[in-house]
């Protein structure tokens, strides 16, 4: 049985107002094309669905029966269409965005926040996760898209590259760094080093930049950056951490100085899966996130290249 929408309609129509011809007018089609689709119908259910008679036309058992569900189907039809329409118009709809815990303390907060104050339907949801987890959930369709340093394989993901996020040394303000404007990786070699997780972008993007460093394992592997600028605080090593990472860093006495190889960034890409369309309100906040890149990531050097907590 393949009942089309219009049917449905005529139907509605013909229970409401009674008469062939008014409601003929109101699908637009002339009397003997509505009284076909009405036969049409009554020949797809298999049942007679209204008596009529040259005065009269009232549903049959059976088209009471039939009114019930038509009128359902119909009032679903119009709840989808209007959800939709206010999707499209982004008066409604859910995003659900898996980003670094370094961007979702501070910018991404901020942002989101536009987004709210502008579109108040929207619900916005964050995860903060680390590298491997956030490509796990995008895959899996637990996030609608992702932003990470790491862009995952081409056969299921698709991105973007935001910016390339400048990288410092955190260490205590009594270390010969810290009354530097700058430092380079090598003059790391042969100090006592503070490591990330594995699972998390900054050791995975540093693995490489820092496999010709002689750095001493300070025996600490952490995923969080306040952790790392406590343990750098009590004198345990230095680390590594991103721009947007340094206000989770702030301790008095420790001082994040800025790495001036070329190479001491930290990509970030925004990330979907690929042949996934973003709907209407993850779209709005992707373009959003891009758009306030100019802006937001121009990482004009703090204090001289100092992010200072004395």
């Amino acid at each position: 049985m393949a009942l089309s929408g219009r049917l449905i309609d005529a139907f509605l129509a013909l229970e409401e107002t009674r008469r062939f011809s008014v409601a003929a007018r109101r699908c637009h089609v002339s009397p003997s094309a509505f009284s076909q689709m009405i036969t049409r119908l009554e020949e797809e259910v298999g049942a007679r669905l209204f008596d009529r008679d040259t005065r009269n036309v009232a549903l049959t058992p059976e088209g009471e029966v039939f009114s019930s569900g038509a009128h359902r189907i119909n009032a679903e039809i119009r709840t989808t269409l209007t959800e939709l329409k206010d999707r499209a118009a982004r008066r409604t709809g859910k995003v659900y965005l898996a980003a670094p815990p370094s961007l979702a303390a501070d910018w991404l907060p901020r942002l989101m926040a536009e987004i709210r104050a502008a579109h108040p339907g929207i619900a916005l949801r964050l995860h903060d996760v680390v590298s491997d987890r956030c490509l796990e959930m995008i895959l899996r369709g637990e996030a609608d898209f992702g932003l990470n340093a790491q862009p995952g394989n081409d056969l299921e993901f698709e991105t973007q590259l935001l910016f390339n996020e400048p990288l410092y040394v955190v260490c205590r303000s009594t270390d010969p760094l810290a009354t530097s404007s700058g430092v380079k990786l090598r003059d790391l070699d042969g100090r006592p080093f503070i490591h990330t997780v594995r699972t998390g972008s900054v050791w995975q993007h540093m693995r490489s930049v820092m496999s010709d460093l002689n750095v001493r394992d300070s025996g600490f592997e952490v995923a969080q950056f306040g952790t790392v600028a406590g343990l750098v605080c009590q004198g345990f090593g230095v680390s590594i951490v991103p721009h947007f990472a340094l206000p989770l860093c702030a301790r008095k006495g420790l001082i994040s100085v800025r790495l001036t190889d070329k190479k001491a960034v930290r990509p970030v890409f925004m990330i979907k899966r690929r042949g996934k369309s973003l709907s209407a309100a993850a779209l709005l906040l992707w373009s959003s996130i891009a758009r306030s890149v100019p802006h937001e990531a121009g990482f004009r050097p703090i204090a001289a290249g100092k992010f200072l907590h004395a």
